[in-house]
């Protein structure tokens, strides 16, 4: 500012500008200056509000903030001698690992006879391997156990799961008064067939990182989950099911396409209880999972009662 105000001077005394102007040029240049100070007077003021804020808070509720903090500041000085200070929020590493998640799955399905079988491609399952498979979402969270370098993690949470079978053509699941079995349709020509349980769990997973790397936040070491590591993780799950639908889709004798659906009142197992055993690599996550539980009870005439699954998780929302 007092740069600004000697060249006016000199300008003054070498006679290229008036004395109306001297004052004019020299207002101008304390409007400007006023603004600037004003506007950093206010910034501070607000900074100040909200510390005070945060450490009464902190104080009533006896919280710690220490999930963020301000880091990597640099500051800049004017030629009029004005500094200014920047300044990045960085999130403490621990703040990734303890999140909430999204998630969608993917896997094939199929049905094993043997409640001990972990063979997810078993041929006298009557079901069309490929085409049965099982969609789940699951909205979990994740919690670090014991310190900021564990590599175990748990994680639980609440999941919807549709799981699809699609027996061998041309057979159909029929319900006949409280038996259910499969047979040979014989309407038409059969296009697809389907039967569709819809299921509420409960998992639980225990994970473990198996090459933890770490990374340093105010002079500790923190686990970072954002680096690329493997791990492997064991779980089980525990569900209802909502729902269980018969879908058919045929064309008649006179080439006609038609359809038709019903949901099951038996022969479904009311409740789901399996195992999960889960491999990966950075945000690539291959599973598989066993119901230990038959997916069919006494009034279903099917010999392959027990669900198996060979899937991958294909998308993750954090919160």
């Amino acid at each position: 500012m007092k740069s600004e105000t000697d060249k006016i001077d000199e300008a003054f005394s070498s006679g290229k500008i008036t004395k109306t102007e001297q004052i004019a040029q020299k207002e101008a240049v304390s409007k400007k200056y006023e603004t600037i100070i004003n506007e950093k007077i206010e910034n501070e003021q607000t900074q100040l509000e909200d510390i005070t804020k945060t450490a009464v808070t902190n104080s009533v509720y006896n919280t710690k903030p220490d999930t963020t903090k301000y880091r990597n500041s640099f500051s800049c000085e004017t030629t009029d001698g004005l500094k200014f200070k920047f300044k990045k929020r960085v999130k403490s590493p621990k703040y990734y690992i303890n999140t909430s998640t999204l998630t969608v799955s993917y896997a094939f399905a199929n049905l094993t006879k043997d409640k001990g079988s972990f063979n997810p491609f078993e041929n006298d399952s009557e079901m069309r391997i490929g085409n049965s498979h099982s969609v789940e979402v699951q909205f979990r969270k994740d919690k670090q156990l014991g310190s900021f370098t564990s590599p175990w993690i748990l994680r639980y949470g609440l999941a919807y799961r549709t799981d699809t079978y699609m027996p061998k053509r041309p057979q159909v699941f029929i319900q006949d008064n409280s038996e259910l079995f499969l047979d040979d349709f014989q309407q038409g020509t059969l296009k697809r067939s389907k039967l569709r349980n819809v299921y509420l769990t409960l998992p639980v997973e225990f994970q473990l990182y198996l090459n933890p790397k770490y990374t340093e936040y105010d002079g500790k070491q923190y686990l970072d989950v954002r680096k690329k590591m493997w791990k492997v993780g064991v779980g089980a799950y525990a569900g209802v099911n909502t729902r269980s639908i018969v879908k058919v889709k045929y064309y008649n004798e006179n080439g006609n396409f038609k359809k038709y659906d019903y949901t099951l009142d038996d022969g479904v197992n009311a409740f789901l209880f399996g195992g999960k055993f889960s491999f990966g690599y950075g945000g690539v996550n291959l599973f598989i999972k066993k119901d230990f539980t038959p997916i069919f009870n006494d009034k279903a005439n099917i010999p392959n009662r027990n669900g198996i699954q060979v899937g991958i998780e294909i998308a993750n929302i954090d919160f």
